[in-house]
């Protein structure tokens, strides 16, 4: 009797795990259209997964993006407090992916750059759930340095429905 309530129990957390991680072999969609005028601006930073970029990072990094020398093409500045009370600023420059949409482009040493997806912006371009195609990277951006628990729990909905493993996200 114990041993079938061990399998059992121990099949309920797989089934459970299954849900909260990246389905194997599952897409990410960026959103098929990105106005780069209105993405433009000041972002911080609510929710991420852990990265190497920001392991310094004990604060809620800022994002500031600002338009580039041609109209698909950006500079990211993303920076943040350490914990010696040393600010950490990263440079970048960014372009739309010839593909289109939300399908971006990160350099942040020439010439290798990153896939980062806009997989979601807000109505007013006021939250933006950012993204990589391997579910390795995940950010929360907001307009504002904080949201309601409401539209978290909805952008993450948004990203679990993608594929990602919201056991991972880190809240600032």
């Amino acid at each position: 009797m114990n041993r079938v309530l061990l399998v059992g129990g121990a099949w309920s957390l797989c089934l459970l795990s299954s849900l909260t991680r990246a389905a194997p072999g599952q897409t990410v969609s960026a959103v098929p259209s990105l106005e780069l005028s209105r993405y433009i601006g000041t972002w911080h930073e609510i929710a991420r997964f852990p990265n190497k970029v920001e392991r310094k990072c004990v604060g809620s990094p800022v994002v500031l993006l600002a338009p580039g020398d041609k109209s698909d093409r950006f500079q990211i500045v993303t920076s943040c407090q350490t914990s010696d009370g040393i600010p950490d600023a990263k440079n970048a420059d960014g372009k739309i992916d010839k593909s289109g949409g939300g399908k971006l482009k990160i350099t942040y040493t020439r010439p290798f750059a990153k896939k980062y997806w806009v997989l979601a912006v807000g109505g007013a371009y006021d939250w933006a759930l950012v993204g990589d195609p391997n579910h390795k990277s995940l950010w929360v951006l907001s307009r504002t340095s904080k949201v309601s628990s409401e539209l978290l729990y909805e952008i993450e909905k948004r990203a679990a429905a993608q594929g990602f493993d919201m056991a991972k996200l880190v809240i600032n």
